[in-house]
Parts: C-alpha cells; sequence; structure tokens
C-alpha cells in the first residue's frame, strides 16, 4: 500500500514536471520558427513592394526596418536567409523575368519547379520544400518571391533535438528527486499504518487468550448443569469474536506481509476445485443451486494457500448474500493469457453507489443482513489484499435486487 501511494507521487510530481517542461520547450521552439518565419517574410514582402530586390543588401547605404525595428538589410535573421529568387508572371502564368542573381548552384529548372508547386497551392503565402514563398497581384500579373530556410529549419531542428535530450536528462534528474521526496511524504502514513497495525496484531493475540479461557470454561459448565441457553449465547458470541480476530489477524498479516507469499508453480486448477466441492454440502443445505466449471492444467505462480483462501470467500460470501433457492456458480478460465475466476450469484445484488465501497474494512451494505449470515465485514477486503498481493485485480458487476459477480484477473 505505501509503495503505491509513494508511486502515485512519483507520478504526480514527474507528471506536473513534464507537463511545464515540454509546454515551455514547445512555447520556446514555436516562438523561434515564428520570429525565423516573420523575419523571411518581412524581406519577401519588401522585395514585393519594390518589384525586385532595390538594390544588393551588401551594398546597401539606406536602413530599412522590419516590423520589429530591425533594420532587415543588415540584420544577422536577414543574413541567415540571404538566399532569394523571384519571379514575374503573366496573366496566363507564363514566366516574364526569373531573378536567380542570390541564388547559387541553382537551375532554372529547379526555380520553375518552385514556381509550379507554389503555384498549385493557390494561396498567397507558403512553403514549398526547404522555401517559403509570398505572392502579390501586379498589373502585369503576379510576382512570386521565395527565400530559402533551410539553415533555420536545421537550426530547429538541432535546437528540438536538444531539448528532447535536455527534458530527458533534467526528467532522470527530477526523477531521482521526486523518489526522495516521496519517501519523505510517505514516512508519516508508513508510521502510523505500521502502529495501526502493530496494535490491531497485539489485540489480537492479547484477545486470542481470554476467549480461549471463556469457550473452554463455557464447555466446562455445560457439562456440569447441562444445555443452558445463557451458556449457548456465551458460547456463540466467543466463536463470533473468535473468528473475527482470526480474520483480523489474516488481514494483518497480509498487509504487513509476515506471511511471505510462496511465488511456487501449483496447479491452480486442482486447489480451486478442491475450495469449490468443499461448499457443495452447504449449498445443498441451504437448498441453492450450485455449479462450477473449473478448466482442467491450468497452472499458476502464486500462494496457492491465499488463492484457495480468495477463492473460499467469495463462495462463502456468494452462498450467504445469495436468494431463496439462488442461483451460484463458480468458474475457473483463461483470457488473453490470465487467469480469471467468477463467482456469480442471483439474490438482492450490490447498487451502483456502493461498488467503490464493498471492499472496505467494516462496511456493510445491510447491517440486519449481515448479523443474520454472521458476517464480519472484512472478507471482501481480504480478499482485495491477497489480489493485490499477487499484482492482480478484481472487479464487481452486477444488477442490483437480480444478481452479482465478482471477477479476479491474475
Amino acid at each position: 500500500m505505501i509503495r503505491r501511494y509513494q508511486l502515485k507521487i512519483i507520478a504526480i510530481i514527474l507528471g506536473a514536471f513534464l507537463f511545464v517542461f515540454i509546454a515551455v520547450l514547445f512555447f520556446l521552439n514555436f516562438s523561434v520558427y515564428q520570429t525565423s518565419a516573420r523575419r523571411a517574410e518581412d524581406y519577401m514582402l519588401l522585395v514585393l513592394e519594390n518589384n525586385g530586390f532595390p538594390y544588393p543588401p551588401i551594398y546597401a547605404s539606406v536602413p530599412m526596418y522590419d516590423r520589429y525595428g530591425s533594420d532587415v538589410l543588415a540584420s544577422p535573421e536577414t543574413m541567415r536567409v540571404r538566399r532569394f529568387f523571384y519571379a514575374r508572371l503573366d496573366h496566363n502564368g507564363d514566366t516574364l523575368e526569373l531573378n536567380l542573381d542570390m541564388m547559387f548552384d541553382f537551375s532554372l529548372v529547379d526555380a520553375q519547379r518552385y514556381i509550379t508547386s507554389a503555384l498549385s497551392y493557390n494561396r498567397q503565402r507558403g512553403n514549398v520544400y526547404n522555401f517559403s514563398f509570398v505572392t502579390a497581384e501586379k498589373p502585369y500579373g503576379q510576382m512570386i518571391v521565395f527565400a530559402e530556410r533551410s539553415i533555420e529549419l536545421h537550426l530547429l531542428e538541432q535546437l528540438n533535438a536538444t531539448s528532447f535530450w535536455a527534458a530527458g536528462i533534467v526528467s532522470l534528474i527530477f526523477s531521482c528527486f521526486a523518489f526522495f521526496l516521496s519517501r519523505w511524504m510517505v514516512a508519516p502514513i508508513k508510521t502510523s499504518l505500521n502502529k495501526q497495525r502493530r496494535f490491531l496484531s497485539d489485540a489480537g493475540h492479547e484477545l486470542k487468550t481470554p476467549l480461549t479461557i471463556i469457550g473452554a470454561n463455557v464447555d466446562v459448565l455445560q457439562n456440569e448443569i447441562g444445555s443452558n441457553q445463557r451458556l449457548e449465547h456465551i458460547k456463540f458470541q466467543s466463536e463470533h469474536m473468535n473468528g473475527l480476530i482470526h480474520a483480523l489477524l489474516s488481514l494483518a498479516k497480509i498487509d504487513e506481509c509476515q506471511t511471505d507469499i510462496v511465488q511456487g508453480s501449483f496447479n491452480l486448477s486442482s486447489s480451486i476445485l478442491n475450495t469449490v466441492l468443499e461448499f457443495e454440502s452447504r449449498a445443498f443445505e441451504e437448498r441453492k443451486q450450485y455449479t462450477y466449471s473449473v478448466k482442467e492444467n491450468i497452472s499458476y505462480v502464486g500462494d496457492e494457500k491465499q488463492i484457495k483462501q480468495l477463492v473460499g470467500i467469495l463462495i462463502d460470501n456468494a452462498i450467504s448474500y445469495s436468494d431463496k433457492n439462488g442461483q451460484i456458480n463458480a468458474s475457473l478460465t483463461i483470457e488473453k493469457n490470465r487467469v480469471c475466476i467468477t463467482v456469480f450469484n442471483t439474490g438482492i445484488g450490490i447498487a451502483d453507489k456502493e461498488y467503490d465501497k464493498i471492499f472496505e474494512r467494516f462496511y456493510r451494505i445491510d447491517q440486519s443482513r449481515s448479523r443474520e449470515t454472521g458476517g464480519y465485514g472484512i472478507g471482501l477486503s481480504i480478499a482485495k489484499a491477497i489480489v493485490d498481493a499477487h499484482n492482480g485485480k478484481i472487479a464487481v458487476k452486477g444488477k442490483y435486487m437480480n444478481w452479482i459477480r465478482f471477477e479476479v484477473i491474475l
């Protein structure tokens, strides 16, 4: 239980950190990308306004400023996107002029391929391979300006890769931090639970002796004075209390892991079949329709004693809370390479609002019905503890006032 809490704390801390860290990296990378795209677009718009390159940038004597107040022609941002070319097209889409003065190792065929791709988008701005483009309507037809951004895109890829590596390294550091922080946070809970379990175990052992003495004295008195109603009540209540103490001690041992799970392979089919058969006579006496289906030759690695106790709890619960002449069915199958144990019974069932509470200790759906059946309210808690100890899952389904089914996946 403590380990589960600790893992949840680690997951929450690490999840919150990763969410913030990834959001910051995304915002940073997106901002850099948008800024570089706008810088290139500003220069392309300048070329469009001047109907071509106003003059070679390296010989510019009059500064021109972009929307950020920076000198467009002399800024480092512009120098990184220095490879430009433009084309003038007539109304029929034929090329009137193609300027490749700022391009090197770039043929007319390559330029025409980019122009054709840009025109196919049928929009004013966009991206073609490693180039961005901007178009504008002109009296003679249309003008398209292209700016190469391969260097910027490569730098952005490096920035993304560096960001992911940084996220991984920082996540590892934060994992260690979250681990030690979680240990510190659960330490008081662990201490409190250990004290509670120790008290439960010590109290149970202390109560066993007086209850044994009470039972022995009742037997002596019955032998001396014969049957007596008051003695019968005393004996019944002492036996009931003794059963409750044994159940509490069993639950405490499972919580404390004092009974180590024997990770041995055993014939699960045979063990469950033997457990199922033990309840056959009781179901017959109570006139319940008791059926079972156990798949043969299923092997399982775990604690055989605890698994038999788990099945016994579920079947006992099904018989106790089934209706008159009710139907009870227990089965063992294999589903998706996992062991599936189901126990079904007709009867009052459980209301939807009770599903999250039935595995709580000492919780009873119907107090009067529980007193009639002699339950302690911790049987299902023990069952869930056994399932958790075997890294399994237990679920309950049903229809209120009709039927209920417990399903265990191991």
